[in-house]
C-alpha cells in the first residue's frame, strides 16, 4: 500500500473522516432498525422486549442499581439482546407525555429474562408502571475513544514517543532495534518453542518501536504471544495486553494465568465471561476480607433506596423530607463503601503483572494515568486503526500480533472501508515497513498437511509447514477412501441448485446444497459409526457457511442429526469460527448463479479462515461453474484436482 499523504497529520486527519462516516452509517443503521421502525415491527426482529415487568432491583458493585425484568413467555421469539451490549429500558407513556428512557448495560440475558446495569445511582418513578420495554442502544462511547485518540495521535507532543510510534507505523520513520545477536536469552521462559516461535520472541526484545508476530492459522500464535508476555516481565513490571473482541481478551486472560501470570481483566463485568471472573476487579473485591461487610453495607443502601422510593406520587412535605433524608443515607453508605473498595482497587494495579482489555476498554478510568513499557495488540488483523491507537497512547514500544491474511475487521460503511477504513495497522507496518518489523510462526499444530498445503501456497509463500504430530495424521488408520479423504469437493454445477434469496432480510441460502450436505454427512455419520476403531469416540464437527441464511437454514436440520451425539455438531458463519478448529470441517458455500456473481466470497481471506478450521477432513460443498471465473477459486479448484479430491454431486444423488 503506498502512502500517498503528504503528511502523518494529513493520514490521521483523513482516518478521522473515514470513522466518522463509519460512525454515520452505523447511527443511520440503528435508527432504521429502532428509532423509525414501530414497536410491533421492532418486537418481531427481536431489538425490542414488549411488554417486560421488574422482577428484581438491586445495588451491585459501585453503587449503580440492576434490574432484572421479565417478558411473557408467549413473546419467546429469538432476539438481539447480548451480554455486554448498551440497552434502554423505555417507557411507554400515555399520549402526550415525552418516553422517559433508562440506560445501561446487559449483564445477563436469556429467553425470558435480562438483568441490566443502569448507568444512574437511583431509579426513576416510572419504573414500576405497566407498559415498560427495553431497547438496544447505540453506543456513542466506543467512537468518543476513537476520536479523542486520534486528535492525540494527529498533534502529540513534538519528539514525544507518541509521535515516534505514530511515524514509525505510518511508515515515516525508520524504526530502531537493538542487537539481535547481542540479547542473552539463556534465562528466558522460551522453552519448548520452535525456532520460528523463538525468533518472533527475540525480536519482541529487540524491537525498540514497533514489532509484529505473523501467526498463520495453527501456528501457535496465542502460545507464542504468552511466551513473549512473559519474556516482557523479565524486565518490565507490567504489561498492557488488548484485543478487539471481548472474547480474545477473556481468552488471552485465561492464558496467561494458567502461565502463572498476575492478570487482571480490566472492563465492563457484563462483558467478560464467568470462566475468568477470578481475574476480575469484581472478584477481588468480593473476595476480600472487607467482603462481608461491604456486602451488608450496600444491602442496607439498598434497602434504605428501596423505602424511599415508596414515597413516588402525592406525597405531603414531611414525606418529601423523609425520602431525602433516606437517599442521602444510602449515598453516605456507598460513599464508604467505595473509599473500602479503593484499598483493593490500589492494591490491584500495583501487584497485577499483565492488564488484559479490549482496545477500547484500554481508556477504562482504572488505567488511567498508567504507563507502559510494552504494549500488546493481538488479533491486529482484525482491529480498526483508530481502536489501536487507544492502548498505543500508553505505550513506549507496541507488538502488533495477528493475521492479515484472515478476516479483516468489520466496517459497515461500504464508503469508508472503500476508502481504507479496512486497511488495518497491521497491514500498513507490514506494506510500509516490509519484513525487517516481523516474524512469521511456519510450523502449523493443526492440520493436515493436504489441508494446509493450499493456504500456504497462495497466502504464506508455501513458508508454513506441518509439525510431523498432524503432517499425515488421518482420522483413522491408513485407510484412504472418500470417506477418510482429508480434502473433498462436491461439485453441484449442473445440478440447478441455485441461490435463494430473501427480500426481507437480503439473505442468501441454498436449501438444496444445504439437503445435499444433510444427506452426505448423515451417510458418512453411519459409516464411521460401524468402523470398529471409533465405537468409543465421536469427532468433532462443525458445519460452517459464509452465509448467515444459509447457517439458520442448516441448523433447523442439522439440530437434529446432532442431537443424540457426545459432541455436538457447531453450526455457524465463517466469521464467528475464526479462532475454532474441528476434526471433521463442512462448508457450504451457497452461490450458484448463471451471472457468476459471488458477492463477498470475493474477500478470500475468508475463504483462508473457512478451509483452515478443520484439522483431519475437510469438505466444501460449492458450484465450480459460478465460482471459477475468480482467480483464487480457479486456484483453489485445480489445487482440488492435483489431489485427487474432485466429487461430482451427481455420484452422492444417485446413490
Amino acid at each position: 500500500m503506498k502512502n500517498t499523504f503528504k503528511s502523518p497529520e494529513e493520514e490521521i486527519q483523513n482516518l478521522e473522516k473515514l470513522l466518522t462516516l463509519e460512525q454515520t452509517e452505523d447511527l443511520a443503521q440503528y435508527q432504521s432498525q429502532i428509532l423509525e421502525t414501530p414497536l410491533k415491527e421492532r418486537q418481531r426482529n427481536g431489538s425490542t422486549w414488549y411488554p417486560v415487568r421488574v422482577k428484581n432491583t438491586q445495588i451491585g458493585i459501585g453503587g449503580k442499581f440492576v434490574i432484572e425484568l421479565s417478558r411473557n413467555i408467549e413473546f419467546n421469539q429469538p432476539h438481539q439482546f447480548s451480554p455486554g451490549a448498551q440497552a434502554v429500558i423505555f417507557w411507554n407513556a400515555p399520549a402526550g407525555q415525552k418516553t422517559p428512557q433508562l440506560a445501561g448495560t446487559i449483564l445477563a440475558v436469556d429467553q425470558t429474562e435480562i438483568k441490566i446495569q443502569i448507568n444512574e445511582e437511583d431509579l426513576p418513578d416510572w419504573i414500576d408502571e405497566r407498559l415498560i420495554g427495553i431497547d438496544l442502544l447505540f453506543d456513542e462511547n466506543s467512537y468518543r475513544e476513537m476520536k479523542f485518540a486520534l486528535e492525540k495521535v494527529k498533534n502529540p507532543i513534538p519528539g514525544s514517543r507518541l509521535e515516534k510510534l505514530r511515524n514509525v507505523a505510518l511508515g515515516w520513520e525508520k524504526p530502531d532495534f537493538a542487537e539481535i545477536e547481542s540479547l542473552d536469552s539463556k534465562d528466558w521462559p522460551i522453552k519448548h518453542l520452535n525456532s520460528s516461535q523463538q525468533e518472533a520472541i527475540k525480536m519482541v526484545m529487540a524491537s525498540n518501536d514497533f514489532c509484529v508476530i505473523h501467526g498463520p492459522p495453527g501456528t501457535g500464535k496465542t502460545t507464542t504471544l504468552v511466551a513473549a508476555i512473559k519474556t516482557a516481565l523479565t524486565r518490565s513490571k507490567q504489561v498492557l495486553v488488548c484485543a478487539p473482541s471481548n472474547t480474545a481478551a477473556d481468552l488471552l486472560t485465561e492464558k496467561l494465568a494458567l502461565a502463572n501470570v498476575k492478570v487482571l481483566r480490566i472492563g465492563n463485568p457484563a462483558k467478560i465471561s464467568e470462566e475468568i471472573f477470578t481475574h476480575t476487579l469484581d472478584f477481588l473485591v468480593s473476595s476480600h476480607g472487607d467482603a462481608k461487610e461491604i456486602k451488608r453495607l450496600r444491602k442496607l443502601a439498598y434497602e434504605l433506596k428501596k423505602m424511599a422510593y415508596k414515597y413516588k406520587k402525592y406525597f405531603d412535605r414531611s414525606e418529601r423530607d423523609q425520602k431525602q433524608i433516606m437517599i442521602k443515607e444510602a449515598k453516605s453508605i456507598l460513599r464508604q463503601i467505595t473509599d473500602m473498595e479503593k484499598y483493593v482497587i490500589e492494591g490491584a494495579k500495583e501487584n497485577t503483572q499483565a492488564f488484559v482489555s479490549t482496545l477500547v476498554g484500554a481508556s477504562n478510568q482504572f488505567l488511567k494515568g498508567k504507563n507502559f513499557e510494552i504494549v500488546f495488540i493481538d488479533e491486529a488483523g482484525q482491529a480498526l486503526e483508530p481502536a489501536c491507537w487507544i492502548p498505543i497512547l500508553k505505550a513506549q514500544k507496541v507488538v502488533l500480533a495477528g493475521d492479515h491474511c484472515q478476516l479483516p475487521p468489520t466496517v459497515k460503511s461500504k464508503d469508508a472501508a472503500r476508502l481504507g477504513l479496512d486497511k488495518t495497522l497491521l497491514d500498513k507496518i507490514i506494506e510500509r515497513q516490509g519484513n525487517q518489523m516481523v516474524r512469521m510462526l511456519n510450523i502449523q499444530y493443526r492440520m493436515h498437511e493436504t489441508i494446509m498445503n493450499f493456504s500456504s501456497n497462495y497466502f504464506y509463500n508455501n513458508c508454513l509447514q506441518a509439525d510431523a504430530s498432524v503432517k499425515t495424521k488421518l482420522l483413522w488408520g491408513s485407510e484412504k477412501g472418500e470417506e477418510n479423504q482429508p480434502v473433498v469437493f462436491i461439485d453441484t454445477a449442473g445440478t440447478g441448485f441455485e441461490e435463494k434469496f430473501n427480500p426481507g432480510n437480503a439473505g442468501l441460502s441454498n436449501p438444496q446444497e444445504a439437503q445435499l450436505l444433510f444427506s452426505h454427512l448423515k451417510k458418512w455419520l453411519v459409516f464411521i459409526d460401524n468402523i470398529q476403531e471409533n465405537q468409543n469416540r465421536e469427532f468433532t464437527i462443525s458445519v460452517i457457511s459464509p452465509y448467515r441464511e444459509q447457517v439458520e437454514f442448516l441448523k433447523k436440520e442439522l439440530t437434529t442429526i446432532s442431537k443424540n451425539r457426545t459432541n455436538p455438531i457447531k453450526i455457524g458463519t465463517v466469521d464467528g469460527f475464526q479462532g475454532q478448529e474441528a476434526e471433521v470441517i463442512y462448508i457450504s458455500l451457497v452461490r450458484s448463479n448463471s451471472g457468476q456473481e459471488i458477492g463477498f466470497l470475493k474477500d478470500i481471506r475468508r475463504m483462508n479462515v473457512a478451509i483452515t478450521r478443520a484439522k483431519k477432513r475437510l469438505v466444501v460443498i460449492g458450484d465450480s461453474s459460478t465460482l471459477s471465473g475468480s482467480k483464487f477459486y480457479k486456484s483453489f479448484f485445480d489445487y482440488i484436482d492435483s489431489i485427487g479430491a474432485y466429487h461430482s454431486a451427481w455420484e452422492f444423488l444417485e446413490s
